[in-house]
C-alpha cells in the first residue's frame, strides 16, 4: 500500500510541477543523511535551535522550515529536542532538500497559565520568539550566509503548542487587528514583532504547517491571507477542533482549531489543504506510524508545489472548483490528497430558502452546514445514499457553506458555498 501511495503521489506531483526543481529533489529522499546543529538565535533570552542540513547539500539556496514543539506552553512538557512528530518532520524533510529547524521557545509554569492574562502574555512572548527565529534566517542571509537559505521560501508551522504559536505568527498581521487584551500584551514584550533579538529584518515567510493548532479568533484569518497544511483530531480536549477553551477547559483564553477554520478558510479563499482525523485526539499522528505518514505524505505535496510551481496556477490545479478550494480530507491512504478523487456533487436550489437538494455520484455520509463564523448551523446526521434534502427554512438569510462527506471514505469531502434568501 505504501509503494502504491507513492507511486499515486509522484503520478500527481509530476501532472502539476511546471518550474525547475532538480530531479526528485523536495518529494523524495534524496540525499541519505543529515547534519544537525544546535545554535543560541535569541541572545536576548538564550534560546537555542537545532538545525537540519542535506548531507553534502552544494545548492546554493535552499527553503527552510521552521517548527515549534508541543508541550502546551508549560516548561518540561516539551522542548525543541523531543517532540517525536517534530524531530521526525526535522530528519525526512532535511533528507528531501530543505534545510529544517526545531526551534525553542519561552515556556511557563501551569499555574501560570490558570490566569487567563498571564496566559495571553506567555503565548505572545512565545510568538516573538517565533519572530525573532524567522529573523536569524533572514540575519544570515544577508551576512555570513552559513546556511543558504532562499529567503523566498520560508515555511513556518508546528505540533500543537508550537502550531499556536506560529499560527499567530502568520495570520496576525498587525496591532490593529489584534483584540485589545493581545495588543496590550504585544506591548508590554517589544511590541507587534518582539523584543527576542535580530530585529531589523523581516518576518516574511511563505506558508503555514499548522499540526493541531488554532487561532484566539477565527477572524484573524482573512482574505489575501497565506497558504496553510493543517490537521486536527475532531475528539481533540487539548486544543479544541472548534472554538473553546483548551487543556480540557482549565486555560481560560479562546482557541479555534481546525472545525472552525476550515469553513473560514473557503470563505476567504485562502488556499490550503486540510485532514481531519474524524473521533480522533490531540495529535494522533506522534503515537501511529501510519497516522504520521499520511501528515508527512500531505506536508510533503504541499510544500513541493509551494517551492516548485510557478504562480497561482497550481492553486487551480490541485483544487479544482471555488467549490471545493480545499476539501478536507479522509483517512483513505492512496486518495488522500484533494482533487485525486472528488465525487460530482450539486447543490440546487442555490440560492436557496426553505429546501436544498443535494445530488451526489456517490452515497453522501453526512453533510454539515456552518455559517460564515464557523459555527455549526444543520447536521445531516447519517444519509447513506446519493440524494438528500435539508430543510433549512429556520436559517437566516446570508450565506452558509456545506461541508459534505462521502460514505466510501475514497473521495474526497468538499465544501460548497449555499446562498439563503
Amino acid at each position: 500500500m505504501r509503494t502504491l501511495y507513492l507511486f499515486f503521489i509522484a503520478l500527481f506531483i509530476s501532472g502539476i510541477a511546471t518550474a525547475g526543481c532538480p530531479p526528485g529533489r523536495y518529494n523524495t529522499e534524496v540525499f541519505t543523511g543529515y547534519t544537525k546543529t544546535t545554535v543560541t538565535y535569541s541572545s536576548v533570552y538564550s534560546l537555542q535551535m537545532d538545525i537540519f542540513q542535506p548531507t553534502g547539500d552544494t545548492l546554493a539556496e535552499r527553503p527552510v522550515i521552521i517548527l515549534g514543539h508541543g508541550g502546551s506552553f508549560i516548561t518540561g512538557n516539551g522542548d525543541r529536542t523531543n517532540d517525536s512528530t517534530i524531530i521526525w518532520l526535522c530528519q525526512n524533510f532535511a533528507k528531501r532538500g530543505y534545510v529544517t529547524v526545531s526551534i525553542d521557545y519561552r515556556t511557563t509554569s501551569p499555574l501560570t497559565l490558570l490566569d487567563s492574562a498571564s496566559a495571553v502574555d506567555e503565548v505572545i512572548k512565545a510568538i516573538g520568539d517565533g519572530k525573532a527565529a524567522i529573523r536569524y534566517f533572514v540575519k544570515d542571509r544577508a551576512t555570513t550566509n552559513t546556511y543558504k537559505i532562499d529567503t523566498n521560501n520560508i515555511f513556518i508551522g508546528g505540533n500543537s503548542a508550537g502550531a499556536v504559536l506560529y499560527m499567530h505568527v502568520g495570520y496576525l498581521d498587525s496591532l490593529g487587528e489584534c483584540p485589545p487584551n493581545i495588543a496590550a500584551a504585544m506591548m508590554a514584550n517589544g511590541g507587534f514583532e518582539g523584543n527576542s533579538g535580530n530585529a531589523g529584518y523581516t518576518t516574511r515567510f511563505k506558508a503555514i504547517i499548522n499540526l493541531a493548532g488554532a487561532l484566539n479568533q477565527s477572524s484573524f484569518a482573512g482574505i489575501g491571507d497565506k497558504p496553510s497544511v493543517n490537521a486536527q483530531g475532531t475528539n481533540d480536549n487539548v486544543v479544541p477542533y472548534y472554538c473553546g477553551y483548551p487543556l480540557s477547559g482549565t486555560v481560560h483564553v479562546n482557541l479555534c482549531g481546525l472545525g472552525t477554520l476550515e469553513p473560514v478558510y473557503v470563505a476567504n479563499g485562502i488556499y490550503h489543504m486540510s485532514h481531519i482525523f474524524p473521533g480522533d485526539g490531540h495529535v494522533p499522528w506522534s503515537t501511529n506510524a501510519a497516522k504520521f505518514f499520511t501528515v508527512d505524505s500531505m506536508i510533503n505535496v504541499f510544500l513541493y508545489q509551494m517551492v516548485c510551481t510557478e504562480g497561482d496556477g497550481i492553486h487551480e490545479a490541485v483544487t479544482g472548483t471555488v467549490d471545493s478550494i480545499s476539501p478536507m480530507l479522509t483517512s483513505g491512504l492512496v486518495n488522500i490528497y484533494a482533487t485525486v478523487s472528488i465525487a460530482e456533487v450539486s447543490v440546487f436550489p442555490n440560492p436557496a430558502s426553505e429546501l436544498v437538494k443535494i445530488k451526489a455520484t456517490v452515497p453522501i455520509a453526512e453533510v454539515t452546514v456552518y455559517d460564515q463564523t464557523g459555527r455549526t448551523v444543520l447536521a445531516s446526521g447519517n444519509v447513506g445514499n446519493a440524494n438528500y434534502e435539508m430543510n433549512t427554512s429556520h436559517l437566516a438569510k446570508g450565506i452558509y457553506f456545506l461541508h459534505i462527506r462521502y460514505a466510501d471514505q475514497v473521495n474526497a469531502p468538499v465544501v460548497k458555498r449555499l446562498v439563503i434568501e
